[in-house]
């Protein structure tokens, strides 16, 4: 038996929404993200174990994982044989750290190395995009492909292969908090305006070219001094409760920049030393998240989607 993993990710990235999102892995060496094993079988089986299986149905025909097993014998290996496929649920649903994505992603990722389809890249993210459009309603990529792939990686439909690896300065830490309520995605990106101004297009325009060419070039900190949210940062922070005081505080204990990770509720923040980031980290939780909260001093993960070698 194979077991696969697949981290969390931060969607949007502040200044690319729709468009930018990295994967990100706790210093401790934890692991945050989802895990799914794949092994023959007498017949189809699908078990959820894991710290957040019980706040999903008991229905495997409404698991995102078990859809994707069945999508995959029908339309892709018609011939593979059965399995048991056993889902680690490691995330939160309604996050905001990609916890549909890290399930669709290892469930494919799993499965391709199964029936030995040897997919392209292209044609996995594809496949992954779908089943994320069950959950967010729309065909996003920007979770989808740092799971998979790993880094920070800019994402849509029309650039090639669906992702470029961004450089990014491996000085940062990434302090995420999800205070421990979830946040329906649908409902987060209803409250975003359905109409944005001339002006306002230019300067996302702007920001997320200027942070990339930025990034690319090694100007890490005037890449740093782009990061703003015009998009949808203003219509879900309301959504968020805590999230406006954690903005005007952390910023005096070494927070380069507080942002929401995907549609929320979960916030990241980006700071230059570990010593900044581990106060950052002691201020959120005792003020943002509740007793089902979490908070991590993060990486980015550079490996994306794997297998897992020491399990059996």
């Amino acid at each position: 038996m194979k077991t696969f993993y697949a981290p969390a990710s931060m969607g949007n990235f502040c200044v690319g929404f729709d468009a930018l999102g990295a994967a990100i892995q706790p210093i401790d060496g934890s692991l945050l993200g989802d895990q799914v094993s794949v092994e023959a079988a007498e017949r189809d089986t699908f078990n959820c174990i894991g710290p957040y299986a019980e706040k999903l149905s008991a229905d495997p025909k409404d698991n995102l994982a078990f859809q994707c097993l069945q999508h995959f014998k029908l339309h892709v290996a018609p011939n593979m044989p059965a399995v048991a496929m056993t889902l680690y649920k490691g995330l939160p649903v309604g996050s905001g750290l990609g916890s549909s994505a890290c399930s669709v992603v290892a469930a494919f990722a799993a499965l391709n190395d199964f029936a030995n389809t040897q997919l392209s890249q292209e044609a996995l993210i594809e496949l992954m995009a779908d089943f994320e459009a069950k959950v967010s309603g729309g065909r996003h990529y920007d979770n989808i492909t740092p799971c998979y792939l790993g880094g920070l990686q800019l994402t849509a439909d029309c650039i090639p292969s669906k992702a470029i690896s961004v450089a990014h300065d491996e000085s940062w830490f990434y302090v995420i908090a999800y205070p421990g309520f979830a946040l329906n995605t649908a409902k987060a990106r209803q409250a975003l305006p359905q109409q944005f101004s001339l002006h306002d297009t230019v300067e996302f325009a702007q920001r997320l070219s200027g942070f990339c060419l930025l990034m690319q070039s090694g100007q890490f900190d005037k890449a740093l001094s782009m990061m703003k949210d015009s998009i949808a940062e203003e219509a879900r922070a309301p959504l968020i409760a805590g999230f406006s005081e954690a903005k005007d505080a952390l910023p005096a204990l070494g927070a380069e920049l507080v942002s929401i990770s995907g549609a929320g509720p979960t916030l990241f923040a980006i700071c230059k030393s570990e010593q900044q980031a581990n106060a950052v980290q002691q201020w959120l939780q005792q003020n943002y998240i509740n007793e089902a909260g979490f908070s991590h001093v993060c990486r980015l993960d550079m490996l994306g989607t794997r297998e897992l070698k020491d399990q059996k």
